[in-house]
């Protein structure tokens, strides 16, 4: 069984997108007791998540976790990788998936993660819109409501002659539709393509497959909600 955690709806599209190349039991665990991870320090966040980490250990007995949440694969997930026995995979772009991206490069994702890429590319654009990964778990039913907001951001002058936008959070995943529609000249990259591609490389797939869903703050209709979600994602296209 493999493990997935994230603060929302991200994991699920990491999870999806690995459950469409190949059979295996997954499980989710999505921390919304804690949700947003964006703004959080980073003791706090390797707190609860080798708390989350132990907890699939013990009660699925995972046998790989990935940590689904670029915040988390930036800021403490080589000490995780470190502290586990297990493989812990990371949502974290290599330099060789940046060098593919044309020169006018935005970095859209959240407060801590958006740190760590200033501080590796400090040649390219970033963006930052506070909550908004919280926005999206909260609006999946009609995620288009997000786009006055999105548009906002994505139309200022500043952001002109952006040619390319690097997705550094996996909520965004989400959106890319919408941000396609507003930046229509942009290229979205979105590396949870290519690190499903890697994972499903080194998976013997399965005759079957299932999926497990766990809240740490558990609200029923919001478990209801989320499982639709994940079944939605399984049968779009993209």
């Amino acid at each position: 069984m493999i493990g997935f955690i994230d603060s929302g709806v991200g994991g699920l599209c990491l999870m999806s997108k690995c459950n469409k190349l190949f059979n295996e039991d997954f499980v989710f665990l999505c921390d919304n007791k804690n949700a947003p991870y964006g703004n959080k320090n980073v003791e706090k966040l390797y707190h609860i998540t080798e708390q989350n980490i132990n907890y699939l250990i013990k009660h699925y007995k995972i046998t790989a976790c990935v940590i689904a949440c670029n915040t988390l694969s930036y800021t403490i997930g080589e000490k995780l990788q470190r502290k586990f026995q297990i493989p812990i995979i990371l949502t974290k772009m290599p330099n060789e998936f940046i060098k593919k991206c044309k020169k006018e490069i935005l970095f859209f994702g959240t407060k801590n993660t958006i740190k760590k890429m200033q501080e590796k590319y400090n040649d390219y654009q970033t963006l930052y819109i506070k909550d908004l990964p919280k926005k999206i778990d909260e609006n999946l039913n009609n995620l288009n409501i997000l786009e006055k907001l999105l548009k906002k951001y994505l139309n200022d002058k500043k952001y002109k002659n952006v040619n390319s936008i690097v997705l550094c959070c996996t909520h965004f995943t989400c959106i890319s539709h919408i941000i396609k529609k507003i930046k229509t000249n942009a290229v979205i990259y979105d590396y949870t393509d290519i690190l499903a591609k890697q994972i499903a490389s080194n998976i013997q797939s399965k005759a079957s497959s299932s999926f497990h869903i766990v809240l740490t703050d558990y609200y029923y209709p919001k478990y209801v909600e989320l499982k639709a979600f994940y079944r939605q994602l399984l049968v779009d296209k993209t």
